[in-house]
């Protein structure tokens, strides 16, 4: 008798290893089955012209019931009759992929709410006008704002949800500037408010909040993915706490004929305790084929280490990533601080040169980094900074890696000492205790209050720059170039907390370093400078 595989769920990299082992054991049965409760389309036309008629069968009228991990049988039901009974498997591979989970509230079962947890969720979407209301958070939210903007003529409205998952990428500092470009971009933004209610009224919906009422022509459901994975928790297979089936770095489940893999699993590795959900690696469908391939065939595999790389355009920006953010590594259990850095990502005499921001995940005991995000203009030179160091995360790169990092320097494609190696360096002098630095959130807080006479503000840059300020702050804004505080320590108060700015922090550290050389104890600079304040849309 053939062997007998069976998929649940089609999600790609299940079907791809599945057709790779396939083409050495031509014998094989292959069969495809839906779960019987299954929030995701079915039988799509690109998975039919992909997969049909390639030796996997797609039965339409079955679907899962369960698995009899005992009797190594899926149970099923026909949709037509009612009829149910068994299918035998000698090796079975969940590929059931993840969705964002119900909205939970009365009335979202409506036809114009639209699930959007994956690309191919994206390439589905149709573009229609009229108003998009969207409710979630993390990676889903970026993704849901990167189609709705490139789709162009709706108008877009977004709730931002708590995200208690863990699946959100980027820092809070990070995440301001994401939000202020959206909202220069026409996106309205609305935190601290609650969906409690979905009504339907003529040809829109209505969205009830504890914040208001929002009328929209379509409500976009992008909060956290949760795997479709009842089954395989019914059968006593372990899974998170985002239902994604557990795996190790070779796609094995605690049971030795049971495999899973894309978006339903989630991944063990040595970075976290906690396991990365599939979403977080789409990057690897391929290589996880591969994977699954050799271990239907009983042979070696290279293992899977995610790293939770992605990158996401939006409009005129880019945001990418990899790694673990500061909220997260301390989920995982390290001891987590940051570093920011905004700096051209190009020699700046180059016409073509845009800043970029990175920011630095490290382990302040160990100095182990952690992760590494970052946004900018030009989204290449963003995503070729990103994947070095992604590629090194595996290897438990130091902060001395990093700074060491040699990179292929030409003038149009990187500066002599590139913002990689800065971002680095500026780790370094943290953990030094030289570079003592506050977030724009807390500049802005600072700055709000600034006429309680707590603070001092001085504008390092030259004259040119910060004329503007000092017409505007006469009282509040003060100056002295960077090569000058040396000499004119005597205007600089020691009974005040001391707050430096530049353009982008370098002069202000340099600022720092003299005040504390000569004996000021109470001095931070700005992360970024102004261009990090411009960018996080705090006016001054």
């Amino acid at each position: 008798m053939s062997e007998q595989i069976i998929l649940i769920g089609a999600d790609e990299p299940g079907l791809n290893g599945v057709i790779k082992y396939l083409r050495s054991n031509p014998d094989t049965k292959a069969t495809v089955l839906y779960p019987e409760i299954n929030p995701l389309p079915e039988f799509t036309c690109m998975t039919m012209e992909r997969y049909l008629g390639r030796g996997i069968e797609f039965p339409e009228t079955l679907r899962a019931i369960g698995v009899d991990r005992e009797n190594k049988r899926v149970n099923v039901r026909d949709d037509i009759t009612g009829a149910e009974s068994f299918m035998a498997y000698d090796k079975l591979v969940f590929a059931s992929s993840s969705t964002p989970a119900d909205l939970e509230v009365p009335g979202d079962h409506y036809s114009k709410i639209i699930r959007l947890g994956s690309m191919a969720d994206a390439v589905r979407l149709i573009p229609a006008k009229g108003k998009h209301l969207v409710v979630g958070s993390g990676l889903n939210l970026l993704l849901a704002a990167s189609v709705l903007l490139g789709q162009g003529n709706c108008e877009i409205e977004m709730i931002i949800q708590k995200d208690g998952t863990n699946t959100t990428p980027l820092s809070d500092n990070l995440f301001r500037m994401v939000k202020h470009h959206l909202t220069e971009s026409g996106v309205k933004l609305h935190e601290d408010t609650h969906l409690t209610k979905i009504e339907a009224k003529n040809d829109s919906l209505i969205a009830i909040t504890d914040n208001g009422e929002f009328e929209a022509d379509r409500i976009v459901n992008a909060t956290p993915n949760m795997a479709v994975s009842y089954l395989a928790a019914e059968a006593g297979l372990e899974t998170d706490d985002v239902n994604g089936i557990i795996v190790d770095a070779l796609l094995r489940t605690q049971d030795p004929n049971i495999f899973a893999c894309g978006k339903c699993a989630s991944f063990l590795g040595e970075m976290c305790k906690s396991p990365v959900p599939g979403v977080q690696v789409a990057s690897t469908t391929v290589r996880q084929a591969n994977i699954l391939a050799a271990m239907l065939e009983g042979s070696e595999a290279t293992q899977l280490t995610p790293v939770s790389a992605y990158s996401i355009p939006l409009t005129d920006i880019t945001v990418a990533g990899a790694g673990l953010s500061v909220e997260a590594a301390r989920h995982c259990g390290f001891t987590p601080m940051s570093s920011t850095v905004i700096q051209f990502d190009r020699a700046h005499f180059m016409p073509d040169a845009e800043l970029m921001t990175l920011e630095l995940v490290f382990d302040a005991p160990t100095r182990r980094v952690l992760g590494i995000q970052g946004l900018s203009r030009m989204g290449e030179a963003l995503c070729g900074r990103i994947s070095a160091v992604a590629a090194l995360l595996p290897q438990q790169p130091t902060i001395d890696d990093i700074s060491n990092l040699e990179v292929a320097y030409s003038p149009p494609f990187a500066s002599a000492m590139d913002v990689l190696n800065t971002v680095a360096n500026v780790a370094d002098n943290i953990l030094m205790g030289t570079n003592e630095g506050i977030s724009t959130e807390e500049f802005e807080k600072q700055w709000a209050e600034r006429e309680t006479g707590n603070d001092f503000f001085l504008d390092c840059r030259e004259l040119g720059n910060a004329e503007p300020y000092l017409n505007r702050h006469p009282v509040f804004w003060n100056h002295i170039p960077q090569g000058e505080l040396a000499r004119r320590l005597d205007e600089v108060p020691r009974d005040k907390r001391i707050i430096l700015l530049c353009n982008t922090g370098t002069r202000s550290y340099e600022a720092q370093v003299v005040l504390k050389h000569a004996g000021y104890e109470d001095v931070v600079n700005v992360d970024g400078g102004m261009a990090a304040v411009k960018q996080s849309g705090v006016e001054v």
